[in-house]
């Protein structure tokens, strides 16, 4: 394989919070698989046989034990433990020895159906040092029965100020909408480069990139670049016209005094021998862009991100998708099945060991594994985790219910959070609300 793969899996998740209190975020399921699955199916359908997964000391141990029972692809997973506290950039530098090549670094929040063949394309074609991924904002919110929205930056969908030359394939400057103050900036050199720019904010980094490996080194002389996103890919953009030559940065040798002037007039990066002419050239710093048009493509980066996904993922099919569909009761037979779709919804997704008691329904829901719904209970719009128990009398209103959680009777919960083994007492009534033990 041309390139390394390397997963980051080691984010806290706090913008999930309490979903990600005792579980690892990579292991939160989407429609009854963990996160990491999606990204593992993606690489392999891609044709990776390794991936370098970086994570937590407090997540390695859950990651391990579902590769090891669950995970059921081919592709070998090689599990690194980085500190906890540790940013994006921090973590290359952490893992450096184990990455020997130029290498796809992919987010442990995102799901996509994107062809990784057409973004490696891209990189080598252009011989760039950096490929970005840029995918469309969701601007309504297209869970059932769920009102429109508009992306919000409280709800994780800050979208990202974006410029690309006229050909729509050179990044010139990729921001987040909330670090752009009042002016965007873009530098003369770029400018003067490319005097047509087309600049958008309609356009969101999926955090899924194609590095040099030499970025590698240039991250050890920069040691204030802790951030992927934030720092290192402004700071390529910045210098991507750049004359100077960068640490670690490839040098070609120039045959002829001819090629040595035609470097020169282009602007590159000659490098002088000790007689005074160009011995050598590095390529420049060169940053592109795959724009991803149609199929899926999205990041649990917010609950309300997250819930779109659960209801989303499912409905998302087709020969290029990655995951196949998660079937409903598994474990029935199909007469059980029947019965059992008396009372849920065709719409939803249950998992195995699932029960239900008279006079109660569930719609447009996703269940996991071992769940039990007592007498006369209206479940609408919920993603709820395995073996979580709902009492009699109950009524569930987009709410996301964690693993092991306990509803007791005639408890009304509209747009609430449940966190892991809560007990909800009876007779609760609950809206807009984080259910979690107290600290």
């Amino acid at each position: 394989m041309e390139f390394q793969a390397v997963l980051l899996a080691g984010g806290s998740g706090t913008r999930l919070y309490p979903l990600t209190e005792g579980v690892p975020k990579s292991l939160l399921p989407v429609a009854n698989r963990p996160l990491i699955a999606y990204q593992l199916l993606l690489l392999e359908k891609a044709g990776f046989k390794d991936v370098l997964v970086a994570t937590s000391k407090n997540a390695k141990s859950e990651l391990e034990n579902y590769m090891s029972q669950a995970h059921k692809g081919s592709i070998n997973v090689d599990i690194h433990v980085v500190d906890e506290e540790l940013e994006t950039a921090d973590v290359l530098r952490a893992i450096k020895d184990k990455i020997k090549k130029d290498f796809l670094l992919i987010s442990g929040d995102l799901i996509t159906d994107a062809n990784l063949h057409h973004l490696a394309d891209v990189h080598r074609i252009n011989d760039a040092t950096l490929t970005v991924l840029l995918r469309a904002p969701k601007v309504e919110n297209k869970t059932p029965g769920a009102p429109a929205a508009k992306p919000s930056k409280t709800e994780g969908g800050i979208v990202d100020y974006v410029a690309l030359d006229e050909k729509r394939t050179r990044l010139l400057f990729l921001e987040s909408a909330a670090d752009v103050e009042e002016k965007l900036c873009l530098p003369r050199v770029t400018l003067c480069k490319h005097p047509n720019v087309f600049i958008t904010n309609k356009m969101l980094d999926a955090h899924l990139y194609i590095f040099s490996r030499w970025i590698l080194d240039l991250l050890d002389e920069r040691p204030k670049i802790t951030s992927v996103k934030t720092e290192l890919v402004p700071y390529l953009l910045r210098h991507q016209f750049s004359r100077k030559p960068y640490p670690g940065q490839p040098v070609q040798p120039i045959d002829d005094v001819e090629n040595a002037f035609d470097v020169s007039v282009a602007g590159g990066n000659g490098l002088v021998d000790s007689e005074g002419g160009a011995a050598a050239t590095t390529t420049g710093i060169r940053c592109h862009a795959l724009v991803y048009h149609g199929g899926y493509c999205s990041r649990a980066d917010s609950l309300a991100s997250y819930r779109e996904m659960n209801f989303e993922v499912p409905r998302h099919q087709g020969h290029n998708v990655p995951w196949s569909p998660e079937p409903s009761f598994p474990d029935k037979a199909e007469d059980d099945k029947k019965a059992l779709f008396k009372k849920v919804g065709s719409d939803c997704v249950v998992a195995e060991g699932f029960a239900i008691g008279d006079k109660s329904s569930v719609k447009k829901s996703v269940v996991g594994k071992h769940c039990s719904v007592g007498a006369n209970v209206k479940i609408v719009n919920c993603i709820i985790h395995s073996h979580v128990k709902i009492q009699d009398n109950c009524t569930l209103t987009g709410c996301i219910i964690s693993k092991e959680a306990y509803v007791d009777k005639d408890c009304a919960l509209t747009n609430c959070q449940v966190g892991l083994k809560f007990v909800v007492e009876e007779e609760t009534e609950a809206k807009n609300e984080n259910l979690v033990e107290d600290d």
